[in-house]
């Protein structure tokens, strides 16, 4: 079955209609209205949403980094991302009893994460890791927490095999979101090897995105919203294969 060419009838007929009104009241409707108008097969973050190919959503005027998966590190502290905020994190500007981790991290150099440490992405071959180097004044302080290569090779192969990037226009009518969706790239993966190596060029980076609940029943406590590794889109044909 080429799930390309499915994806490809559907698109025509979603591209001939007028805006579409989002399915939730919320401002980042425009992949939940996809998905749908699609009938999306996923479902499961783990999955990819249409078939066999992952479905992403962007809109035009900005073209932003695109998550290709999420995965928890593992190391000795467990949970590792409750761990690193606790003991690596900063206040939270609203709940500063609580610490949050919040920010990127490359394999090319050092980057600060709040106001005392720095982080770094450490390709160990030899372990076949992705490593977390934890940085004080310079000085190594912490390397415990890593990602397998087994496991990042599983979630990416899983995936993104096959991409789809749809580009869209939106407006705001009478409290209301509406998308139009105007053009499809279609992309597939190069491989795993290509994947590491972009990690230690910097330009796949892991995004930290732990924080605190700001409203509901929870609030005021922490709330870990996902590791990510992550690829700016202008780099995009350095992973994938455009079709």
């Amino acid at each position: 079955m080429d799930t390309f060419n499915i994806l490809k009838e559907k698109f025509k007929k979603i591209k001939n209609k007028d805006y579409i009104k989002s399915v939730n009241t919320y401002r980042n409707g425009a992949g939940l209205t996809l998905e749908h108008e699609l009938g999306s097969t996923g479902g499961d973050f783990n999955i990819p949403d249409f078939y066999d190919i992952e479905i992403k959503a962007m809109y035009k005027y900005r073209f932003q980094s695109l998550e290709l998966f999420n995965s928890a590190p593992d190391g000795v502290h467990f949970p590792a991302i409750s761990w690193i905020s606790e003991n690596y994190g900063y206040p939270d500007k609203d709940f500063k009893n609580i610490k949050v981790f919040k920010g990127d991290v490359f394999g090319n150099g050092k980057n600060h994460i709040g106001y005392k440490y720095e982080f770094k992405l450490d390709v160990d071959r030899i372990k076949q890791k992705v490593i977390l180097e934890i940085y004080r004044y310079n000085r190594l302080i912490n390397n415990e927490i890593c990602w397998d290569f087994d496991t990042l090779k599983d979630k990416l192969e899983r995936k993104d095999s096959k991409l789809a990037i749809f580009i869209f226009n939106k407006k705001y009518v009478n409290s209301s979101y509406y998308y139009k969706y105007e053009e499809m790239y279609l992309y597939k993966l190069k491989g795993f090897n290509e994947f590491i190596n972009l990690i230690e060029e910097g330009i796949v980076k892991v995004t930290f995105k732990a924080g605190v609940h700001k409203s509901g029943k929870y609030i005021g406590t922490f709330s870990d919203h996902g590791t990510s590794f992550r690829i700016d889109v202008s780099n995009i044909e350095q992973l994938f294969y455009s079709q």
